[in-house]
């Protein structure tokens, strides 16, 4: 096995951005926005993040293994966006719900995913990379499955140990008896070995209506309802197995005493239901997540999309697998490799002389290559160039590359050019 890692990254299917009703989910939030304040960086968890790594690759050659975090490109913080997903049960034969997807789509969400060149994160990854301590890939995904239903363990559970791809389980402790369609803790500790990071769910999950029947009874019984709820938990959790830093609110509702009492149990984070991606200055205790419906694939299309809305259209954050329009112009200067070639798999630096170009301000020149977005390219102002070369052998039918620079007057400038990569050459696992 050689040092650089092996990704294979497909074009990415079209899809359309559509809206997503929540009216399923109008009781799960809190009926009254609550104010939050500003939240300031907070320094990096003193508490161990625990998380366990599956080091199961997929067994096909056709696909190559993505590029671990430690492999991927990091950007610069501020730039990488998370989506989270959450599920809940699987058949194959069933018919879907909400809460219940078919296994096969859920198969064919983790290769979209795989395929697409994402990142998949693990827990401790994330809360790393959102406590200021680790940089990250500019697109991630966090994979969280609620409840502890048995299909996780047998439907889900065999696809993500054969994609390599680390979980979060987010459990109540009361439902895990093993009786009926529940899971025993024989089962997740198993799962553990293989990349799943435990959080709370609540000790019994209750319904919104439940919380707020509690806090009707005043602030003494409010108080002890979560000690039990969020406080034994956690306890029970981390008893069955091991650290548990993480919390998900049942059915997304949270409140004000929820969120400033769960840092007093233990937890550094916790999910909600509201679908939106990641940043940095995310509010800890109150991360979005996009549930997956079993009946709604347009959801898991929503999650997928990284573009950002920007004057009034979308754009995308990085340059996207595919080639060029026709119409596009050539570079106004010489480029390797040159526009429309088609090239090894080994690719070479890809490099732009911006010779001819007067007035360049060479602090502002970025390249962004399919599949990587911005890449920590190097700027030559003596002779002109940027150039980058590309960490691993990379298996796409088309590569773009974009280049941008500012003028000393201020104007911005773009240059843009695609060639292919050979695709004869079989790949060697």
């Amino acid at each position: 096995m050689t040092s650089c890692c092996k990704l294979l990254v497909v074009a990415l299917l079209p899809f359309l951005v559509s809206a997503v009703s929540w009216a399923g989910l109008a009781d799960a939030i809190d009926p009254e926005p609550v104010a939050v304040n500003p939240i300031q960086r907070e320094q990096a968890p003193s508490q161990p993040l625990a998380d366990s790594r599956g080091t199961n690759s997929p067994s096909d050659s056709f696909y190559m293994r993505r590029c671990s975090p430690e492999q991927s490109l990091p950007v610069p913080h501020d730039q990488t966006r998370v989506a989270v997903l959450g599920y809940h049960n699987f058949s194959k034969t069933a018919p879907v719900t909400e809460m219940l997807m078919r296994t096969q789509e859920f198969r064919e969400q983790m290769e979209y995913i795989r395929s697409s060149g994402l990142t998949v994160i693990s827990m401790q990854e994330f809360l790393e990379w959102r406590f200021g301590s680790r940089e990250l890939p500019e697109r991630c995904v966090l994979i969280t499955l609620d409840d502890g239903w048995r299909s996780v363990y047998t439907e889900a559970f065999p696809i993500l140990k054969e994609y390599g791809f680390p979980f979060t389980l987010f459990l109540y402790p009361t439902y895990l008896t093993g009786r009926g369609e529940s899971m025993n803790p024989e089962m997740i500790r198993e799962m553990q070995q293989f990349g799943a990071t435990i959080g709370s769910h609540s000790l019994t999950h209750p319904y919104p209506s439940q919380w707020k029947a509690e806090a009707a009874k005043g602030e003494a019984a409010y108080n002890a309802y979560m000690d039990k709820e969020m406080g034994q938990s956690r306890e029970k959790l981390v008893e069955l197995f091991g650290p548990v830093t993480t919390f998900c609110y049942p059915g997304g509702f949270n409140t004000e005493p929820m969120r400033e009492r769960l840092p007093g149990y233990g937890y550094v984070a916790a999910f909600t239901v509201i679908p939106g991606k990641v940043t940095e200055d995310e509010p800890p205790l109150q991360i979005h997540r996009y549930m997956i419906f079993g009946t709604d694939p347009s959801i898991f299309r929503n999650a997928m999309d990284f573009r950002v809305a920007q004057l009034g259209k979308m754009v995308s954050t990085g340059a996207q697998p595919g080639t060029l329009p026709p119409t596009t112009p050539l570079p106004p200067f010489p480029v390797s490799p040159q526009p429309k070639s088609v090239v090894p798999h080994d690719i070479p630096a890809i490099t732009a002389h911006l010779s001819g170009v007067s007035g360049v301000n060479f602090a502002t020149v970025r390249m962004s290559v399919s599949g990587f977005g911005r890449v920590p390219a190097q700027v030559d102002a003596t002779n002109r160039t940027i150039s980058w070369t590309p960490p691993c052998r990379i298996y796409m039918p088309d590569i773009s590359v974009h280049v941008t620079w500012n003028t000393t007057d201020g104007t911005s400038h773009k240059a843009e050019w695609s060639f292919q990569v050979d695709q004869s050459v079989t790949v060697q696992q």
